[in-house]
């Protein structure tokens, strides 16, 4: 293969590697729309930061305990807090539960989840900066005030008028996705922040169009390429060399991020008068750790704060954890009726919330199947005059 010179550049594979990461993440924030938040807003802000706040406190204390540094165990901390988008997406969507109570807390918590690691890696990529860190910390908070507000503009007052022009071409609405998630991963790179965070922002900014399913589902052939390519990246960078002094550490916090992190979202929505099946089903979502894990580990160890060791760590403890919660995850429903008599303790004795208040069902005056580009302009003339449409 040598004669050939098949891309023997490093710097050609890691440019490569990170135009993947890019539209990875671009299609993460696709299907994280923010309006969900209006139905389960309170579940989600309080259990999704309450379970970062606490896995990320007792992972630290963890990391202390097994011996490792203040700095390595802030980090594993953080990385064991978060929990894969993409995982928890794709499982959801096999199993028809992405409109479920359960199925939007989780969404809910992913959003949360989300914007909370957008700031850690905006001040992670920008700590390399030599100047001093209060003039840094002024200079993060105006930077991301000014983004945010911006791309709050863009997408609310801006984005319909040019999507419902770009969507009359499917080739072109595609096209113009694309461009914007580079546009915005490229301002980001400009501005000293992270890529990745700009492209998950660029995504979330698209999912608030009413084409945001044409978008995703054009794009789907190149997400399952890119997870391929994800996981493959992560193969190629680990060191085994000195793995096995970390396999009681593998262990215990595989263990925690399996067993720990769904008690922590029982608990919560436990307090906050949820039924303990829906409280363990969507305590079962968080039960692995995030693609974000591993990019906040690897910019630690561009940084020089991390070694390859502990990337390789946070990488086997993602794949054992994102495997055990693939499969409890799938077989949920089968599995609560054999521990269903042991979770009353996580359920509230009082009064509970009215679940029912969630739900979707309802008697409508027509049903509207293919909701794409059309349907859209179906839709917004039978709310003009008022009729109910599902």
């Amino acid at each position: 293969m040598t004669e050939v010179n098949i891309v023997r550049s490093t710097e050609a594979i890691a440019t490569f590697a990170q135009i993947g990461i890019t539209l990875l993440l671009f299609m993460v924030g696709l299907n994280l729309n923010p309006r969900i938040i209006k139905d389960v807003g309170k579940v989600s802000l309080i259990t999704g930061g309450g379970q970062v706040i606490f896995t990320s406190v007792i992972g630290f204390f963890i990391g202390r305990l097994l011996g490792f540094s203040t700095i390595v165990s802030m980090y594993i901390a953080v990385a064991l807090t978060f929990s894969s988008t993409i995982i928890i997406m794709k499982l959801l969507s096999d199993k028809n539960d992405l409109e479920t109570l359960y199925g939007r807390i989780a969404i809910g918590f992913l959003i949360v989840q989300d914007l909370i690691v957008i700031l850690i890696l905006m001040v992670i990529s920008a700590i390399p900066s030599e100047i001093n860190l209060t003039i840094l910390a002024l200079e993060t908070v105006l930077k991301v005030s000014g983004l945010l507000l911006l791309l709050f503009i863009i997408s609310v007052y801006i984005f319909p008028k040019i999507t419902k022009v770009v969507a009359k071409s499917q080739e072109f609405l595609l096209l113009f996705s694309i461009g914007w998630c580079f546009a915005v991963a490229t301002l980001f790179h400009y501005l000293n922040f992270s890529i990745e965070a700009g492209a998950l922002l660029a995504g979330i900014t698209l999912s608030l169009s009413p084409y945001h399913y044409e978008i995703s589902s054009k794009m789907k052939p190149l997400r399952d390429f890119f997870i391929i390519l994800f996981f493959i990246l992560l193969g190629s960078q680990m060191v085994f060399a000195n793995i096995s002094q970390y396999i009681i550490p593998i262990l215990i916090f595989s263990a925690f991020i399996l067993i720990g992190n769904p008690l922590i979202v029982m608990v919560l929505m436990g307090l906050l008068g949820y039924t303990k099946r829906n409280s363990f089903l969507a305590g079962l979502t968080v039960a692995q750790i995030s693609e974000f894990s591993l990019i906040l580990i690897a910019l630690g160890v561009n940084v020089g704060h991390l070694t390859n060791d502990i990337l390789s760590l946070v990488t086997i403890i993602g794949l054992i954890t994102i495997a055990g919660s693939t499969y409890l995850i799938l077989y949920a429903n089968k599995i609560y009726p054999y521990l269903s008599r042991y979770l009353g303790i996580f359920e509230r004795k009082g009064k509970k919330v009215d679940e029912h208040r969630y739900s979707k069902d309802g008697i409508y005056d027509i049903i509207l199947f293919g909701y794409n580009r059309v349907g859209y302009d179906i839709l917004e003339s039978f709310k003009k005059i008022k009729y109910e449409v599902s």
